[in-house]
């Protein structure tokens, strides 16, 4: 569920079923629809009646029609923010926030990266809900909801369900639905910043909050899973309102840079011992690039990775063949070839 299926069935309702619009930055977006609600929801529109612009079916199809409503402004509004929010508060939205109580301890690099990250995950929260649903605390940015604190706003808010994303996290984050996810606002460039993510979840126990602290894991390991801001909001988001699983949502996000990291990590599993004439060699099998297809990898990646470890990548039929004509050490745990 998405604010656009909330706003689609607003349209229905007052039997809409084609949906016109002159805003250029609602046309050019990858999704008419959902852009058009988070306008509305944002106040900066209404749903008027008349035909202005393009026009649009209710699937975001582009069409050739005059519709007899249309997203913009207008004084006599068939709907808009208040009765779009209405409609979204029968429906599961959480708050993402983003606690930036240690933005001070950061270096200029790192400032400008977490504020870049809040900005990109502003444009991931539209994607799936408001501006509104995104709240940053202790820094006041301009982006999104501002509070000065994670606890205030959540006391404000009577929230309960709270979840605090946390790489160190004592449970791990399977698609739990809370009223609130905790992101740290943190990026680690310079320095150890390890534990940072974990002495946010101590304030708010020290101001008497509750939560449940997760970490995202991949096949078991926090390698591999993005930790920019604005990826791991889309992970959930992916997860709660769009219902894929964990897995998929973090491949959907994940750079090619760091699926390399998480491969560094699975290449020595998959590796063969071999001394040849003396010489200690470890290889892979061309055909263990197949085995890695829940990562972000192109083969060159595969390569590169297995060249940076001094890997040698064979022939799956060229190494049976060494295999076979190779004694097995049995203490060494290798195949010994001497040529």
């Amino acid at each position: 569920m998405r604010l656009r299926d909330v706003f689609v069935r607003l349209l229905r309702r007052w039997e809409i079923e084609f949906i016109s619009t002159n805003i250029d930055r609602i046309i050019e977006s990858d999704d008419v629809l959902q852009m058009m609600s988070v306008w509305v929801a944002n106040g900066k529109a209404n749903v008027c009646r008349g035909h202005r612009g393009l026009a649009f079916d209710l699937n975001g199809n582009r069409i050739d029609v005059k519709a007899r409503a249309f997203v913009g402004r207008c004084d006599d509004a068939i709907f808009g923010r208040e009765e779009l929010l209405n409609e979204a508060e029968k429906e599961f939205f959480p708050y993402i926030v983003v606690d930036c109580s240690f933005f001070e301890k950061h270096i200029e690099k790192e400032r400008r990266k977490l504020l870049l990250q809040i900005s990109q995950t502003l444009g991931v929260i539209r994607r799936y809900m408001w501006d509104e649903r995104l709240v940053i605390t202790a820094l006041d940015c301009g982006v999104g909801v501002y509070y000065p604190s994670t606890a205030k706003f959540i006391k404000d808010k009577g929230i309960e369900d709270i979840i605090l994303l946390d790489p160190f996290g004592e449970e791990v984050f399977e698609g739990q639905r809370a009223d609130c996810y905790i992101i740290g606002g943190i990026v680690d460039k310079v320095g150890n910043k390890t534990g940072w993510t974990s002495k946010i979840g101590k304030m708010l126990r020290n101001e008497g909050i509750e939560f449940r602290s997760m970490r995202i894991l991949l096949r078991g390991d926090i390698v591999g899973v993005p930790d920019r801001i604005n990826t791991i909001a889309e992970i959930v988001l992916r997860v709660v309102l769009d219902g894929e699983d964990v897995e998929s949502a973090v491949r959907s996000v994940q750079s090619r840079l760091v699926a390399r990291w998480r491969l560094r990590k699975e290449l020595p599993k998959h590796t063969i011992r071999i001394d040849i004439n003396g010489k200690p060699f470890r290889v892979v099998r061309k055909s263990e690039f197949e085995k890695f297809d829940w990562l972000n990898l192109e083969r060159r990646d595969f390569y590169e990775v297995c060249s940076e470890l001094g890997y040698l990548v064979i022939d799956d039929c060229k190494l049976e063949e060494i295999v076979k004509n190779a004694e097995w050490d049995e203490k060494k745990r290798r195949f010994v070839v001497n040529v």
